[in-house]
């Protein structure tokens, strides 16, 4: 299937209200979904594990009801929560329903976060899935970062180099004194990938949102409050932008430096494949 020119993307950034039940949050979900779809929105896109459930116990399954709000709305969702796998650890998921409600993509975060942050959110450790996140939706294939994935260059750059034109970067969020940085990585990873990056986040208390839409060459929009921010990408530009090479001439044509997926010399970066000493040991930490 030929992969659209463009796509409509909204990214829903939700207050969370203390003590709100999963009913809450499920219901805050399937209205933003409809909310995206009176907007003309081909995808939206939720935080890390919403709506959920986020913390470990929780057993409501948001699927059908998603599912009915993609139908109901004709926009796809790509949506999150933690899920117990028969080994009985933890895993962050981000899935894909089709407008059709159907599931097309599952991905179990590889990279969980390090230190507390999972055990203070969610009560437990994560265990790392075993692959990066790649969906497909008409044609057009969505890399996945979740959270502090985006932090990783090499992420990104693989999955750009697999045909990744979109980056969905679904977070958690508490930012607060790293929101700033959070940000300049989103535009970082667009502008060294010649891709579009969704970047969102859950609102915890009295949090400045950070959610943004990155391209290759500017910051297309960005939302500080609750809400939901629906932007077009030009995929037009991207794929002009990496099928060209740089140019003195003036006055330039573009904003970046174009051509940078082909600009590489990879017999050169051999040691990014290699195990060293001092590696955060995934899955001893995912309990």
């Amino acid at each position: 299937m030929k992969p659209p020119d463009g796509l409509k993307l909204a990214l829903a950034q939700p207050q969370i209200r203390e003590a709100e039940t999963a009913d809450g949050r499920e219901a805050d979900a399937t209205g933003m979904i409809r909310n995206a779809g009176s907007s003309g929105a081909d995808l939206i896109l939720f935080p890390e594990s919403f709506p959920g459930p986020i913390e470990a116990g929780g057993s409501r399954d948001s699927g059908p009801e998603i599912s009915l709000a993609c139908k109901e709305a004709g926009t796809a969702a790509c949506w999150g929560r933690i899920e117990k796998g028969e080994d009985g650890r933890f895993r962050t998921v981000a899935l894909l329903t089709s407008v059709s409600g159907e599931r097309i993509g599952r991905y179990v975060r590889s990279h969980p976060a390090t230190g507390d942050v999972h055990p203070v959110l969610s009560g437990v450790p994560m265990a790392p899935g075993e692959e990066l996140g790649m969906f497909e939706l008409d044609g057009l294939k969505l890399g996945v970062a979740i959270c502090s994935e985006l932090w990783n260059p090499e992420i990104s750059r693989i999955l750009a180099l697999r045909g990744a034109e979109v980056l969905l970067a679904p977070a958690g969020g508490a930012f607060h004194r790293v929101a700033a940085n959070w940000q300049l990585i989103a535009r970082a990873r667009a502008i060294e990938n010649e891709l579009f990056v969704g970047l969102t986040q859950q609102l915890f208390g009295d949090e400045v949102g950070s959610a943004l839409v990155a391209g290759p060459e500017t910051v297309l929009d960005t939302l500080a409050k609750p809400g939901l921010l629906v932007v077009e990408l030009d995929l037009e530009r991207s794929r002009w932008l990496r099928a060209r090479d740089d140019s003195m001439q003036e006055p330039k044509e573009f904003d970046a430096l174009p051509g940078l997926l082909r600009a590489r010399r990879p017999e050169l970066y051999g040691e990014l494949g290699l195990p060293v000493s001092g590696l955060y040991d995934y899955d001893a930490a995912g309990g």
